[in-house]
């Protein structure tokens, strides 16, 4: 799994699924901590 910090605060982890299948996941600092704001199966350009 590895995280890389995009832009504004705005991070993207990328890893494996409960089924196995990477995933990317969106995340954003809000008031009361971090917030998903994005899910999916990882697309190529996320995977390294």
């Amino acid at each position: 799994m590895w995280i890389d910090d995009l832009d504004d605060g705005f991070l993207m982890a990328v890893g494996p699924g409960t089924t196995g299948r990477l995933l990317e996941i969106g995340i954003v600092e809000g008031a009361d901590g971090p917030v998903v704001v994005h899910a999916m199966p990882a697309r190529a350009k996320y995977v390294r």
